[in-house]
């Protein structure tokens, strides 16, 4: 997101860290007379846990602050509750909005984020001051699906970098804390498979994104914060999501979002990827496994960075790659159906070398 997408009606040059000036509390919020919101009191405020770090945040809704508080409960926060960014969010109710989660338009440029969604519901990133600020009407707000995504998500994409997390476009499962990335483009099945193995035994983390870093010298893989989201043609594959999945449609995409189960709280939260496969759905009649050397694994992988961020942050980006490509890399090529993939999951977490082979096994 190097440049704007389309034309917006707020001021987006104007710098975060000048919207998020916030003197003079005690002054009135008046739409005619504070046209941007500058002095809206956000009285609401807690130390959000986040991927082992912890985020500020700060609103005037409680019920933003609740909805916020159970989104991040998966995971532990920083030693000492330290925050290293603060995240303010006002939610207005004067905005009126015509449809649902209108079509999101971003740019980012010299250390500033900037994402809108329809006229007036924007959000804003200053990298340089370690600081977000967002504006959403309350309608939007309300529907709680779409605010978790696109809306909360679009903002920790944008703020992920300066954390000293990696977005990876990644489906992820585990056993205890050996991870798999399970990758590939659109349509490929990943999210059905994953949630398959985890039907089998394993404990699913992410069917979107994963957020890498490395830590005490180790590659960690921390699983997104957004709901499962199934194309409903999966639930005639599988009818026991259409009692726990909720219909969820944006721009021209429908989906079927359900709540990801709790994690055992006895583990640390993050997995340790120990391999990575790219499946390849309707390819092959019987199912083949091939390793990919690992001179190819740095070129594949690196097509699944999930968001284009500054040039300042390449180091950490290249570190990731050059770990993941060290991992075994498969390519996984199948027929249509995402239960014929499943078990190579558990099989490739059970025996992460394991080489290349072609069979019709399911158990």
């Amino acid at each position: 997101m190097k440049r704007a997408v389309e034309a917006t009606s707020i001021p987006a040059a104007m710098p975060a860290r000048e919207v998020l000036a916030k003197g003079g509390g005690t002054r009135a919020t008046n739409a005619k007379h504070d046209p941007m919101r500058r002095f809206v009191p956000t009285p609401y405020a807690a130390s959000l846990p986040v991927m082992g770090r912890t985020i500020r945040l700060e609103t005037n809704s409680s019920k933003l602050l609740e909805h916020m508080v159970e989104l991040f409960a998966r995971y532990p926060g920083a030693v000492g509750g330290h925050s290293t960014f603060l995240w303010r969010i006002v939610v207005d109710s004067e905005i009126q909005v015509g449809q649902l989660w209108p079509r999101r338009s971003a740019f980012s440029d010299n250390g500033l984020r900037f994402a809108q969604f329809g006229q007036r519901n924007f959000l804003a990133v200053d990298i340089e001051a370690r600081e977000a600020v967002a504006f959403l009407a309350e309608g939007l707000f309300e529907d709680a699906l779409g605010f978790t995504s696109p809306f909360v998500d679009t903002l920790f994409y944008m703020t992920a970098g300066s954390l000293g997390l990696v977005p990876f476009a990644a489906a992820c499962v585990s056993s205890g804390v050996q991870g798999l990335l399970v990758l590939g483009s659109p349509n490929q099945g990943k999210t059905t498979a994953s949630y398959l193995a985890s039907k089998g035994g394993l404990t699913y983390h992410a069917d979107q994104s994963v957020f890498l870093e490395i830590a005490d010298c180790a590659l960690r893989a921390w699983g997104d914060f957004v709901p499962v989201a199934f194309r409903p043609e999966t639930l005639d594959l599988l009818p026991e999501l259409k009692s726990r999945a909720r219909a969820f449609s944006y721009c021209n995409f429908d989906f079927f979002y359900m709540d990801k189960d709790k994690l055992d709280s006895t583990l640390p939260g993050f997995v340790s990827p120990m391999c990575c496969v790219l499946l390849e759905r309707e390819s092959s009649s019987l199912p083949r496994v091939v390793r990919l050397a690992e001179t190819h694994s740095f070129s594949v992988l690196s097509r699944y960075i999930a968001f284009e961020d500054d040039d300042r942050f390449e180091e950490q980006r290249l570190t990731i790659l050059a770990a993941l490509a060290h991992l075994p890399t498969y390519h996984l090529s199948y027929d249509s159906d995402p239960a014929t993939a499943a078990p190579f999951l558990r099989r490739l977490l059970a025996s992460p070398d394991l080489q290349e082979t072609s069979q019709s096994d399911r158990s």
